[in-house]
């Protein structure tokens, strides 16, 4: 009888600190909720992979690999975090061996500009880099734009949803 008095309250103390610790997304952050997981694609230059966190509290986090004949090319990490009420895009590049593009507190810095369904642009506020994510079903297709002594190139690149 002892026993099944304290399983209850064992079982209550238990869940307390996972209750403690859950946090719900800001709402700034929810439109990007499309873009947690795992996204892939394989072509004739190697693989890439994106894996994107759900948000949780004022954040998301993400990385990005790309794998040619098995070794890794170069990495990006980056958040969004909420400041002054804006979601904010940072990224920083890394060569393999985790040798840092951007000096220790340089980073890339997007705005979210403009969201709506399942489509989301980050850009800078010049307009010389921008990102836009669209997803249509498990496939989601990013778009890197700069502008540079008024050329513009686009790198665009179609990921799939991984199943594993």
């Amino acid at each position: 009888m002892r026993r099944l008095f304290c399983l209850p309250l064992v079982l209550a103390l238990l869940l307390i600190p996972l209750a403690a610790f859950s946090q719900k997304a800001d709402p700034i952050l929810q439109p990007l909720a499309f873009l947690s997981g795992r996204w892939t694609s394989d072509s004739a230059d190697g693989q890439e992979e994106e894996y994107w966190s759900p948000a949780t509290g004022r954040s998301m986090v993400g990385t990005f690999r790309a794998v040619k004949d098995g070794d890794a090319v170069f990495y990006e990490f980056w958040v969004i975090e909420v400041d002054d009420g804006k979601a904010i895009f940072k990224m920083k590049h890394f060569d393999r061996g985790l040798v840092g593009w951007e000096d220790k507190a340089d980073m890339v810095r997007l705005a979210l500009s403009v969201s709506g369904g399942q489509d989301v642009f980050f850009s800078k506020s010049d307009g010389s880099l921008s990102l836009r994510y669209r997803r249509n079903g498990d496939e989601l297709v990013s778009t890197l734009r700069r502008v540079k002594d008024g050329k513009t190139k686009e790198d665009i690149f179609h990921l799939h949803r991984s199943k594993g």
